[in-house]
């Protein structure tokens, strides 16, 4: 292998990398928002099916 392709290899890991971090990041926000829309909701679902059980 040349020291050029070593060269590339690198730059695609570290690309990779920064890649994997930003998913890392992503999927933490994107958690922490279903779990507060859980929070949210949960006191809501008893009444809602009642209305929906009212008029359905």
């Amino acid at each position: 292998m040349s020291d050029k392709d070593s060269q590339k290899i690198k730059v695609l890991e570290a690309k990779i990398d920064k890649l994997q971090r930003s998913i890392t990041r992503l999927e933490k926000k994107l958690s922490d928002h279903i779990e507060f829309i859980d929070r949210v909701y949960e006191p809501l679902r008893n009444p809602i099916s009642k209305i929906k059980n009212f008029f359905g």
